[in-house]
Order: C-alpha cells, then structure tokens, then sequence
C-alpha cells in the first residue's frame, strides 16, 4: 500500500489536533487550545502549502523535543505526542527530500550536465 506524499502526516496532525482538544476538555486547560492549530495545519500540509509544511515542520520539531524533556520527566502520556511528533517529522522531511531530488533531476535534465560532467575551468 502506497501513501501519496504527507498523507500520514496530515493524518497524525489532525490525530495530534484532536488530542489536544481532549486534553482541554478532559483537564479544564486552556492552554491545550492554543496548540490545537494543528488540525488548521493538518488542512494545509494535506493541500500541500509551502508554507504550512514549513510550519509544521517547525511545530513538530518543537512538541517532539518538548515531549521528549516531559518524558525525561516523567510524564508518560508524552511518549505518545513524541512518537506522533516523531513520524510527522520523518513524513515531511522524506517529502522534502523527494521534491529536492525530483528538482535536481529536472535542472540536470536542462542543463544538460550529469553529476559527473562538471568541466575544470582553467
């Protein structure tokens, strides 16, 4: 079964947004409402947006290191934001890397130089 690019990722953003939601209700906190834009994100990565990958990125990046220090902690409900921060990470970043390898292609495929015709310049 093959994913189309940041499938997963939208979907454990929006998984992750709606966690969050239960975390307010559940514990009364506003503050778990303020993170729950993540489910905007979801919407974004899903249409592909630059900028909301970009942001994404930057907000996992954030929750997985702060569910790492909360784990080191000794919360264990943050092994599983981790985890979820974790693989939305690791989505982007090979969706990021398979778009950079597709551009490349194209620029060499119009220049006309391989990776190996670089020609000296004396």
């Amino acid at each position: 079964m093959k994913l189309r690019p940041l499938q997963l990722a939208t979907y454990l953003l929006a998984l992750n947004g709606i966690l969050l939601l239960y975390y307010a209700y559940a514990w009364s906190s506003l503050v778990y409402l303020i993170f729950a834009f993540s489910l905007l994100l979801a919407y974004g990565v899903g249409q592909e947006n630059k900028g909301a990958i970009k942001v994404a990125l930057i907000y996992a990046g954030l929750e997985f290191f702060f569910g790492l220090l909360f784990l080191i902690a000794g919360n264990i409900y943050s092994a599983i934001d981790a985890a979820i921060s974790f693989f939305i990470l690791h989505d982007i970043l090979g969706y990021i890397q398979a778009v950079y390898r597709t551009e490349e292609g194209a620029g060499e495929a119009e220049s006309g130089e391989g990776p190996g015709d670089v020609e000296d310049a004396e």
